[in-house]
């Protein structure tokens, strides 16, 4: 394994038990047993790291799924698979990293998704609206769950599937609904 995915899967894998405000450079570099001048060879910080295992992460479940709902559910399962990596990220001085990286994935499929989609009935720039709102909406409740420290996966998930399911019956429709009268003006 290369020295910048062992980085990725250590400090990942620290994060399990600890946040990231307790997880320096030298105890990371201990866990893959390389010196700190390596760390700096490839990031200037942790925060260089987080960045990087974001702009890499390889939602395929996301990308794979054919509805809103599927997109949904695989952000989801992406989600509570790696928690507290995520929470404790969102916690910290990389809370944009995290917002930014869950918004930029939602949006770009439900963009997808929906400009392909022509039973909508909105233009490029109607269906781009759509896509932003919903994604922001999805995003904002992701890190408004991640400020819970007492909220462990298993309750996140029940929330969630709640959340996703109001998602989809009620702000959807509303949304798509709201882009349709700004096309017409």
């Amino acid at each position: 394994m290369i020295t910048v995915a062992k980085f990725k899967y250590a400090l990942k894998d620290m994060m399990k038990t600890m946040p990231l405000e307790e997880i320096n450079v030298t105890a990371l570099c201990n866990r893959i047993g390389c010196h700190r001048q390596t760390f700096y060879y490839h990031y200037q910080d942790i925060y260089d790291l987080i960045a990087a295992i974001l702009l890499n992460e390889d939602l395929a479940e996301v990308e794979a799924a054919k509805d809103a709902r599927g997109v949904l559910k695989a952000c989801l399962a992406y989600v509570n698979e790696n928690f507290n990596f995520l929470r404790s990220t969102y916690n910290s001085a990389a809370r944009d990293l995290t917002d930014d990286f869950i918004f930029g994935k939602l949006n770009a499929k439900f963009f997808s998704l929906w400009s392909s989609d022509k039973s909508i009935g909105l233009k490029k720039e109607g269906v781009r609206a759509v896509a932003r709102r919903f994604a922001h909406v999805v995003a904002d409740e992701f890190g408004y769950c991640f400020k819970d420290p007492k909220l462990t996966p298993e309750r996140f998930v029940n929330r969630m599937n709640k959340f996703i399911n109001n998602l989809i019956e009620v702000l959807l429709p509303s949304l798509i609904s709201l882009s349709k009268k700004e096309e017409l003006r």
